[in-house]
C-alpha cells in the first residue's frame, strides 16, 4: 500500500497566506488538505495558483471570516455536500464534503463561540449538533472517512500549555468538550492523541503575548477517523516549522498518513517499490517477535509497532540509526548484534560475540525483528519461555551505513561504520549460502585502525560488564539436570506479613465468609476537617477474599465473579496472604489513560479480562485479624506493605493526594474522571454508607433502571433511545426519568438490543409513563436492566437533562436504583492553610555559625514523581550544597527556571525580577543591564527562590563589579541523544586539547543532562562581543578540523552523528546552568564540576542528582575548581591568529 498524507491547515485568508501555504505544499507534498478561515469568496480563491502547483480544489468561500476548501494533489476532489446537512439555513461557509483518491473528506470550521455566554457561544453549540447528527450518518458508511479542520475545542487540558488565562474562553467550555467527546463516543477516533496518548502536541499558537516563542500552544485542529481508516492510521504530527515562517498564520498544518485502501487515480503514474524496498517492507513486521514471547511473564518490551513522536517537519533532520549488543546467557551463552533499519531492530546472534580481528569470521545467525525499545532492554527473562536468561546491554551507540542500507540488506552485504561505546570503525555484515533453518550471516571486522589480532586482545574476554548498569553475565552451569521449576510452576512464597505498621484496635477474629463494602455519600463540596482523597474509579466495585491461599472475588452484591477475573485472582493469590478481605474496584483504561467504563464493560463481554486492572484501597481483614476498628490511614499503610510484594501490573494502590479537595477535583475533571472518594482519617470501616467516606463528582452520574426503548431514526440501527426510571426514596414506586440517546456507537447498539428483546412487556413499569409525543414508538420493557448515564441534572418533574449513556451494569439489583442527591458536605474542623506550610533551618551565608528559620509552604509538593522528590527534599539539598553553590552565584545575575506544577507542569524561565518578591535578594537596577535582574548571594534568598518554585538556577558570565566585562566563557558540547557517552568523552578531550594548544586553561563540569561544559575563567577586559566572537570562532576551528565528529550549527539536524558545541552563551544577558544547581529533569540531576582525569571514569552528564551528590562532595579532598579564582588569563593577538581572527 501507497502511504496518503492527509492534513488540515486553518490559513487565516488565503490571500495574505497564499505564499506560506504554495511553500508548504510545495515542501511537504499532502495528498489531501482541508483548508479553513479562507477570507475570500469564490471568485477571489487562487485555483489556478494551487492547479500550477498540482493540486485540484473545490472550494466554499466567504468574505468575511470563514470559508473552506478541500485540494487535492494531482486529482479533483468530487463534491458530495457544501454546506453542513442539517444546517441548510446557515450562511456561513464553514463545511465541505468530496470524494478523494477514495476517501470521504470532511473539511468543517467550527464557530469560534467567543465571547460566551451569548449568542455566538448558543450558535458554536447549535453549529456541534449538526455535526454530530450528520457524523452519525457517516460513521454508518462502510466508506472510509476522515472529519478534518478547526474544531476550536481544547478536548483536554492536556492539550494546552496552561489553563490559566483561557478558563473563560469557548475553546475550553465543558459544552464545548462535551460535544467533542459525543463525536468520539460514536466511534470516531481522534488520530494524533490516539498514536501520541501522552505527548504534548499544538497546533495553535496565539499571536499576542510571544505565544510562538515560548511555544506556548493549544491543540484545537483534529483529524477524526471512522472505523474502516483507524487499522491504516500509520503516523501524525504538525509541521510547526509554518508557524514561524514570515506572515505566517497563526494555526499550524496537522497531518496524518495512511495506507490508502485502494489504488489511487493519478495523472502521474504510479512508481514501482523497488526489490529492496519491497525486502525491507516484508522483513518489517514483529509477528514473530510477538508470538515467541508472553509479555504477562516476561519484562522486555511488547512488540507493538513503533510510535515516533509527532513530528513538527515531516521532512526534518534525519534520525541517527542506533545499534545494540547484548550479551545473552540463554541455552549458550551469546552475542544478539542488532541494528536498527525500518523502525525496528534488525537481529543476528552472533555465538562467539565480535572479534576486533579482521581474520576472524564470526558466525551470525538471522533472528526475528525486534522493538527499537529493545536496545535498553536488561534483565532476566523467566524459565520455560523464549529465550529464558540473564540478557546486558553489552555495547551501544550508533552505526553509519556506508551504502543505502535498505539495498544493501536486501542484496546480503552490509558495510557500515560503529560509534559504540566499546565497538569502533568499519564493519561488515555478510549473507552466506550455508544451508540452514535460518539464514546464515558472517560478521568481519574491516582492516582499519581499530582492529587488533585476536591474540593481542579479545575484547569479548577483556570487556564483560554493561554499558548501561556495569552489571556482568555469570554464565550458568550446563551440566547436569536444571533444577528450576517446570514451565508453568511457581515455587511456593512464604505467607507475607506486613512490614511493621501500626495498627490500633485491631483484634483477633475469624474470617467472615461475606463482608459488605463501605459505600460513599455524595456530597455537594468538600467538607472541613482532616480528609485524604483518592480518584473516584469508573469501575466495578469488587471484594477479594482469601483463606489459606484460596481466592475469590465479590461484587458489591456478593456475587462470585472469580470465574470471570482468573488473572487478578491469581495475583492476589501471589500476594501469599493468610487469610484477609481487600477491597478495590477494577478498572479498563481508555488510551488517555483514563478509566473507562464502556472498555471495561467490553472486556467482560468478549472475555478478555487479562488487562483489567484492579485498584485496591482498603483492607479490612488481614491473617487473623479484624482491622475495621484501625483508623483508614493505618489500614491503607498496612495495604501498601501487602502490595509491595506484588509484581503483578494488574494489582495497584489507589494512591492519596495531598493537594487540596478542590485543586485534585478540577485536575480529575479536566481529565474526563469521575471525580473524587474523601475518607475521613480516623475513621472505622463500616459495611453501609457512610458520611465518613464522601464522592465528589466532576457531573452527575448514576445508575437508572431501563423501562423502554424507542424506534429508531434516519440512519441509526436498533434502537432510538433508552428510558429510564428511578425509584422514589418515599414510596418506593418506580417513575419515568426520561431517556437517554446520545453515547451509543454500532457495537453497544447491537450488544445492547439483544438483551432488551427478552425483556419487552405490554405494560410499562413506571407509574407515571410518558404520554402523547413522547410516548410515541415506545416499547416497554421489564424493570431488570441498568444503565449508567452522566446528566447534567434532574428536573423538577424528575427528568434527565443532558444525558450520555456510559454501559449497562450488572453488579446492583434494580429495586436499589433511586436519585442520588448531593448531601451538604459535613461540618468538622479544618486546618487552615498555614499550618500546611514547614520552616525550615539554614545558615544565613556559606561559613556562618548563625542560622535563620525560612518559612517553606507545601513541602510535601512531589516535583518529581520519577524519584518522589519534594519541595522539602530540593530546599534540604540546596541548604545542604550551599557553601559549594553560593560562591557559584556569588555576585553573578541569575535566571531561575521555575515549576510550579512539578517538572511534568509548564516550566517558567524568569530572568526579570519586576514580579517575583523573593525574601533576601539583591537587584540590579535597570540603569545596568536594560531591566532588573537577581543576585542570589545568600541562604535566605536561595530558599526564597525554592519557596517560589525554583528548581534550576542560571548564571551570567559576569559579575556585577563588571557586567560589561565577561569573566568567563563557557563551550557547551551538547551530542546527538543516539550518541554513545563515549563520543562525548572523546569529543571533549579534542576540545581540551585545542584549548590546551591555545594557552587557555580550563575546568569541567556535567551539565546534568547529556553534556559536558568547558568553563574557561578569563581576566575582565574583553566586552561581550570579543568574547562570544572568539568562542565562536574557536568552534568554527574544531569543527572544521574534525567535521564528522563536530558541528558549529545549532538545531538537531545538524548535529546528527555529531556534537555541537554551543559557543551561543557567551552573549550579553544569555546564561548557563550553575554549578551544582538542580536540573528539571527526571531524579533531579546536578551539574557537577569535575577533574579532567575523572571524565574517562564517570558514566554519564547525569549521573549525580539531589540524593547522591553529598557522597561525592563527601569523598573529596580538594574542590576540582580550586584553582579557577586564581587563573589569570586573557585573549591574545596569538591566540586569535591561530584560530584564524584577525
Amino acid at each position: 500500500m501507497q502511504n496518503l498524507k492527509i492534513a488540515t491547515f486553518n490559513v487565516n485568508g488565503i490571500g495574505a497566506r497564499l505564499p506560506n501555504l504554495l511553500q508548504w505544499l510545495e515542501k511537504e507534498r499532502p495528498d489531501i488538505v482541508c483548508l479553513q478561515e479562507l477570507k475570500a469568496q469564490d471568485k477571489a480563491f487562487p485555483a489556478g495558483d494551487l492547479e500550477a502547483a498540482g493540486y485540484g480544489s473545490l472550494h466554499h468561500g466567504q468574505a468575511a471570516w470563514n470559508g473552506v476548501a478541500i485540494l487535492a494533489r494531482d486529482s479533483e476532489p468530487l463534491l458530495i455536500h457544501k454546506g453542513l446537512p442539517g444546517a441548510e439555513d446557515d450562511t456561513q461557509s464553514r463545511y465541505l464534503e468530496a470524494a478523494v483518491h477514495g476517501v470521504i473528506v470532511g473539511c468543517l470550521y467550527l464557530p469560534n463561540g467567543n465571547p460566551q455566554p451569548g449568542p455566538k457561544f448558543d450558535y458554536k453549540l447549535r453549529w456541534f449538533e449538526h455535526l454530530i447528527a450528520h457524523a452519525e450518518t457517516l460513521q454508518a458508511s462502510e466508506h472510509p472517512v476522515v472529519l478534518a479542520g478547526d474544531y476550536n475545542v481544547v478536548p483536554t487540558d492536556f492539550d494546552i500549555y496552561n489553563t490559566r488565562s483561557w478558563l473563560k474562553d469557548a475553546l475550553l467550555q465543558p459544552e464545548s468538550r462535551e460535544c467533542f467527546q459525543r463525536l468520539l463516543s460514536q466511534g470516531w477516533i481522534d488520530s494524533v492523541r490516539h498514536l501520541y496518548p501522552e505527548e504534548r502536541v499544538y497546533t495553535f499558537w496565539d499571536y499576542f503575548r510571544q505565544h510562538w516563542q515560548k511555544n506556548s500552544g493549544l491543540r484545537i485542529d483534529h483529524l477524526l477517523l471512522n472505523p474502516v481508516l483507524v487499522p491504516h492510521l500509520k503516523n501524525a504530527g504538525v509541521d510547526a516549522w509554518v508557524r514561524g515562517e514570515e506572515h505566517a498564520s497563526d494555526h499550524a498544518p496537522t497531518w496524518i498518513e495512511i495506507s490508502s485502501r485502494k489504488t489511487r487515480s493519478k495523472r502521474k503514474p504510479k512508481e514501482k517499490t523497488s526489490d529492496a524496498q519491497a525486502a525491507t517492507q516484508t522483513s518489517n513486521t514483529l509477528d514473530e517477535y510477538n508470538r515467541k514471547r508472553d509479555f504477562d511473564a516476561t519484562s522486555e518490551p511488547s512488540g507493538a509497532a513503533t510510535k515516533r513522536k509527532p513530528a513538527k517537519n515531516k521532512t526534518v533532520e534525519p534520525a541517527a540509526l542506533q545499534f545494540c549488543i547484548q550479551k545473552h546467557d540463554a541455552t549458550r551463552l551469546h552475542y544478539d548484534f542488532r541494528l536498527e533499519l525500518d523502525g525496528n531492530l534488525k537481529s543476528w546472534a552472533v555465538p562467539k560475540g565480535p572479534s576486533l580481528d579482521p581474520k576472524s569470521k564470526r558466525l551470525a545467525v538471522h533472528v526475528e525483528d525486534h522493538p527499537l525499545d529493545y536496545a535498553t532492554f536488561e534483565g532476566t527473562i523467566p524459565q520455560g519461555h523464549y529465550g529464558a536468561g540473564d540478557v546486558i546491554v553489552w555495547d551501544r551507540g550508533i552505526w553509519k551505513p556506508l551504502f543505502d542500507p535498505a539495498q544493501a540488506y536486501a542484496k546480503g552485504r552490509l558495510k557500515f561504520e560503529l560509534q559504540g561505546e566499546k565497538l569502533g570503525g568499519i564493519w561488515n555484515l555478510v549473507k552466506t549460502h550455508i544451508p540452514g533453518k535460518q539464514e546464515q550471516w558472517f560478521l568481519i571486522k574491516h582492516q582499519d585502525e581499530f582492529a587488533r589480532p585476536e591474540s593481542d586482545y579479545d575484547i569479548v574476554k577483556a570487556e564483560s560488564h554493561s554499558v548501561l548498569s556495569e552489571r556482568t553475565i555469570v554464565q550458568k552451569k550446563r551440566s547436569g539436570k536444571s533444577a528450576q521449576p517446570k514451565t508453568g510452576e511457581k515455587a511456593p512464597a512464604p505467607p507475607a506479613k506486613p512490614r511493621t505498621t501500626q495498627l490500633d484496635n485491631a483484634h483477633p477474629s475469624d474470617l467472615p465468609d461475606s463482608l459488605k463494602p463501605e459505600l460513599a455519600t455524595l456530597v455537594d463540596s468538600a467538607p472541613d476537617g482532616d480528609w485524604r482523597y483518592e480518584i473516584k474509579f469508573d469501575g466495578y466495585r469488587i471484594m477479594a477474599r482469601v483463606d489459606q491461599g484460596k481466592v475469590q472475588l465479590f461484587t458489591r452484591n456478593g456475587h462470585d465473579w472469580t470465574h470471570k477475573l482468573p488473572r487478578q485472582a491469581e495475583a492476589i493469590a501471589g500476594l501469599a496472604l493468610e487469610s484477609g478481605w481487600l477491597d478495590g474496584e477494577m478498572v479498563v483504561a481508555n488510551e488517555q489513560g483514563v478509566p473507562d467504563f464502556q472498555a471495561l464493560q467490553n472486556a467482560f463481554e468478549l472475555g478478555r479480562s487479562g488487562n483489567i486492572i484492579f485498584y485496591l484501597f482498603d483492607m479490612p481483614f488481614l491473617n487473623g485479624m479484624d482491622l475495621r476498628e484501625v483508623p483508614v490511614e493505618q489500614r491503607r499503610e498496612a495495604l501498601t506493605k501487602v502490595l509491595e510484594r506484588s509484581e503483578d501490573e494488574v494489582l495497584r494502590y489507589s494512591e492519596d493526594f495531598a493537594e487540596t479537595p478542590e485543586a485534585l477535583l478540577n485536575s480529575a475533571c479536566q481529565m474526563q474522571m469521575e471525580g473524587l472518594i474523601g475518607k475521613r482519617v480516623g475513621s472505622p470501616y463500616v459495611s453501609r454508607r457512610s458520611g465518613d467516606w464522601i464522592k465528589l463528582k466532576c457531573k452527575r452520574r448514576q445508575e437508572f433502571v431501563v423501562v423502554g426503548y424507542t424506534e429508531p431514526k434516519g440512519s441509526r440501527s436498533k434502537f432510538g433511545a433508552l428510558l429510564l426510571g428511578l425509584h422514589d426514596v418515599d414510596s418506593g414506586e418506580l417513575k419515568y426519568a426520561g431517556k437517554v440517546g446520545t453515547g451509543f456507537n454500532q457495537v453497544t447498539l447491537n450488544t445492547i438490543y439483544e438483551q432488551l428483546t427478552p425483556l419487552e412487556a405490554k405494560k410499562p413499569a413506571v407509574v407515571n409513563p410518558p404520554t402523547g409525543f413522547e410516548a410515541k414508538d415506545v416499547h416497554w420493557l421489564k424493570p431488570s436492566l441498568l444503565a449508567e448515564v452522566a446528566f447534567a441534572e434532574i428536573t423538577k418533574d424528575g427528568s434527565v437533562r443532558h444525558a450520555v449513556f456510559q454501559g449497562l451494569r450488572n453488579d446492583k439489583p434494580a429495586k436499589s436504583i433511586i436519585e442520588e442527591r448531593p448531601a451538604p458536605a459535613p461540618e468538622v474542623e479544618r486546618k487552615s492553610e498555614e499550618n500546611q506550610s514547614t520552616e525550615v533551618k539554614a545558615k544565613r551565608k556559606a561559613g556562618d555559625d548563625g542560622s535563620t528559620k525560612i518559612r517553606l509552604t507545601h513541602p510535601q509538593r512531589v516535583i518529581d514523581p520519577s524519584s518522589g522528590s519534594t519541595k522539602r527534599d530540593l530546599a534540604d539539598y540546596y541548604i545542604g550544597i550551599s557553601d559549594w553553590l553560593l560562591p557559584q552565584l556569588l555576585n553573578r545575575p541569575v535566571a531561575l527556571v521555575r515549576a510550579p506544577d512539578g517538572i511534568g507542569g509548564e516550566l517558567f524561565f524568569q530572568k526579570n525580577a519586576e514580579r517575583l518578591a523573593i525574601p533576601g535578594i539583591e537587584i540590579i537596577g535597570k540603569e545596568e543591564t536594560g531591566h532588573p535582574v537577581m543576585l542570589i548571594n545568600n541562604i535566605e534568598a536561595l530558599i526564597g527562590a525554592v519557596q517560589m518554585s525554583t528548581i534550576e538556577l542560571h548564571t551570567w558570565n559576569a559579575v556585577s563589579k563588571d557586567l560589561h566585562r565577561p569573566d568567563r566563557f563557557i563551550l557547551d558540547l551538547d551530542p546527538d541523544p543516539a550518541l554513545p557517552w563515549k563520543s562525548m568523552v572523546e569529543a571533549t578531550q579534542l576540545t581540551l586539547t585545542v584549548l590546551d594548544e591555545l594557552g587557555l586553561k580550563s575546568f569541567l563540569k556535567t551539565s546534568g543532562g547529556k553534556g559536558i561544559h568547558i568553563v574557561v575563567p578569563l581576566t575582565p577586559k574583553a566586552d561581550w562581543d570579543t568574547v562570544k566572537s572568539f568562542s565562536h570562532s574557536i568552534v568554527k576551528h574544531i569543527a572544521n578540523l574534525l567535521p564528522d565528529r563536530f558541528s558549529a550549527v545549532s538545531g538537531p539536524k545538524n548535529r546528527v552523528g555529531r556534537i555541537f558545541i554551543d559557543y551561543l552563551r557567551n552573549g550579553l544577558g544569555a546564561t548557563t546552568i550553575c554549578a551544582y544547581s538542580a536540573r528539571t529533569r527526571d531524579g533531579l540531576p546536578v551539574s557537577v564540576p569535575i577533574f579532567r582525569d575523572e571524565l574517562k571514569e564517570i558514566k554519564g552528564a547525569n549521573v549525580w542528582n539531589i540524593q547522591n551528590l553529598h557522597q561525592r562532595l563527601g569523598e573529596l579532598d580538594v574542590d576540582p575548581w580550586a584553582d579557577m579564582p586564581k587563573t589569570k588569563q586573557t585573549i591574545t593577538a596569538q591566540m586569535r591568529k591561530r584560530i584564524g581572527l584577525k
